[in-house]
């Protein structure tokens, strides 16, 4: 045999157990695993009639809902009236979602929620007081789900709202704290949400999203308290030569970052 010969021979056997190598630890577990979370997301089934969605929510308050430029409580600010005091809170929320075709695309919606936003939340308590609010909400609206009958299911959402708005505040002084009340007030707005819901199987899932609500569109209003340990949520402007403490127009709007668990009646996988 040659020199030639040999070498030829021995590179073939060479390749021969590289290939027989790399059979035998190649991790191939993926070709099993991947395609099938990726056909489960995309099989079709039958769409859920009902949805109860538990969500938990964190707030972030934007412009009149964003104190100042360093987000803390400043009482100047907050007595003349030039924001709410405040910019961050939590919260959690409700919502039933119905059905309104037996393909399940355009849903209904029915929800109540509860959010507090505080001043002294996230960021440490300002030298010169705190502020806190508490926002009760009813909201009504539609909801466009696209892949009702799928596990993925992405969806846009517009409610009406309604909240009952109230909170008090705590001004700091050299000697005794002043504390106020800010008597509850009715508000009229609107929220825009857009997220997805993520089904685990036929009963429970998970969804994920972002909402943003404005608040105080329809009702505002800006008058003075009897009580001077009380005011009312005066987000209105105030019109001539009167002057009354705290008051100004404002917009009570804010952007929620929210998750939570799905429970579904209803809905069925295709087999």
């Amino acid at each position: 045999m040659t020199n030639l010969s040999k070498y030829l021979v021995s590179v073939i056997l060479m390749v021969s157990a590289c290939n027989i190598l790399f059979a035998q630890s190649a991790d191939t577990s993926y070709i099993g695993i991947a395609p099938a979370n990726v056909l489960y997301m995309l099989k079709h089934g039958k769409a859920p009639r009902v949805t109860l969605q538990l969500s938990f929510n964190y707030n972030i308050g934007m412009m009149d809902l964003a104190a100042n430029d360093n987000t803390s409580f400043r009482r100047d600010d907050f007595i003349a009236g030039r924001d709410f005091g405040t910019r961050y809170g939590y919260g959690v929320s409700l919502t039933g979602k119905i059905a309104l075709h037996k393909e399940g695309n355009v849903r209904l919606n029915v929800s109540g929620s509860y959010n507090r936003f505080e001043s002294n939340f996230v960021i440490s308590e300002s030298p010169e007081g705190k502020v806190s609010y508490n926002v009760i909400q009813a909201a009504l609206g539609l909801e466009n789900c696209f892949n009702p009958d799928r596990p993925f299911k992405p969806y846009i959402g517009f409610d009406i709202v309604a909240s009952f708005i109230n909170g008090k505040s705590t001004f700091k002084t050299d000697s005794t704290d002043f504390n106020l009340t800010i008597n509850s007030a009715f508000r009229i707005g609107f929220s825009a949400n857009f997220g997805f819901e993520y089904a685990l199987n036929d009963k429970l899932g998970l969804n994920l999203g972002v909402k943003l609500t404005h608040a105080n569109v329809i009702g505002r209003q800006s008058k003075v308290s009897p009580n001077p340990n009380q005011t009312y949520l005066n987000d209105d402007k105030v019109t001539g030569n009167a002057t009354i403490p705290f008051a100004g127009w404002k917009q009570f709007l804010y952007s929620t970052f929210f998750t939570g668990v799905n429970y579904y009646f209803g809905m069925k996988d295709k087999k």
